[in-house]
């Protein structure tokens, strides 16, 4: 019977060898993530592991994909004779990859979110999976509406109205509100005053195009809120503020990103404004569907290195 070293195995992690059986396979972090239905990051942090472990860069990133190195070639074909004797030995089967290539996945989500996250969501990661997104129009109010729909993966809102047990949830981030305008232009101060904020002619965003929050700040202030036009939707703000001399106040990640999108100022608003937190919500039997796990996976994935004011 060969020698075991028992203390150099008990310092490896076996799951650090499917990682490793994934990559040589891939040569895609992003591939290797969705073969084994974990994050990009965990895979990149298991690499870590295992270029301290052997002592060696083991994939080298290129152009191309991932790189294995002569140390990481001679080790593939022992790796894999590992774990299939593992395999074997416990009667399981290692994980067969998540298919998702040529995947549409639909998300309802508003549009100020759209504008935000659609960029990190559709990027290179999606790109190289071969994956594409129809993206639904949705709201706090209307969500349930939106994934009543039976090919509806998932509905991203703030602060969702009525959520039941019949859906499950994830906190995605957490935001406040800041004022976009044409600084430049209008000659307004930055951060804005409360004296400008509280004379200038408002652009408001509302769910029925009426009342919203920030008129209620305007009389508790004990002041008048003079509006421009009024909107359902964030989208159409864009032109008004570019073209106009109005202020609106929105989330402050989407008035980030319509700031680079139209050269716009942003400024925290010279007043107390909630902060709230943005939901990804799916039907509880959607749970456990490798699918919907991988999406809900890739999301959290994707926007949990967002700066919101980037």
């Amino acid at each position: 019977m060969a020698m075991i070293n028992v203390a150099n195995i008990g310092r490896l992690d076996l799951n650090l060898l499917l990682v490793f059986h994934c990559l040589m396979t891939e040569r895609s972090v992003t591939r290797a993530a969705a073969m084994l239905h974990i994050t990009q990051g965990a895979v990149s942090a298991s690499l870590k592991r295992l270029r301290e472990h052997f002592g060696d860069e083991l994939f080298v990133r290129t152009g191309s994909g991932m790189v294995p190195t002569r140390r990481a070639l001679d080790l593939a074909p022992r790796v894999a004779e590992a774990l299939t004797a593992v395999s074997a030995m416990t009667g399981d089967q290692i994980r067969p990859p998540v298919k998702v290539s040529n995947r549409i996945f639909n998300i309802a989500l508003s549009d100020d979110l759209e504008t935000y996250l659609a960029p990190a969501l559709v990027g290179e990661a999606a790109r190289s999976l071969a994956i594409s997104f129809a993206f639904h129009q949705t709201n706090s109010s209307l969500w349930k509406t939106a994934l009543a729909d039976p090919d509806m993966d998932l509905a991203l809102c703030a602060e969702p109205k009525e959520l039941t047990s019949q859906f499950s949830s994830q906190v995605l981030f957490s935001s406040s509100y800041s004022c976009l305008y044409d600084g430049r232009r209008l000659n307004l101060s930055n951060p804005i005053s409360r004296e400008e904020y509280l004379s200038r002619t408002h652009v408001r965003v509302s769910y029925d195009g009426r009342r919203g929050f920030v008129d209620d700040l305007f009389q508790t202030a004990g002041a008048v809120r003079r509006v421009s036009a009024s909107f359902t939707h964030f989208g159409g703000v864009l032109s008004v503020l570019a073209l106009g001399d109005g202020i609106a106040t929105l989330p402050t990640f989407a008035a980030y990103a319509y700031a680079r999108i139209a050269h716009l100022t942003v400024s925290p608003v010279p007043m107390h404004v909630p902060a709230f937190r943005v939901f990804m919500i799916w039907k509880v039997q959607s749970t456990a569907d490798d699918q919907n796990q991988w999406l809900r996976d890739f999301v959290v994935e994707r926007t949990r290195g967002i700066n919101v004011e980037q």
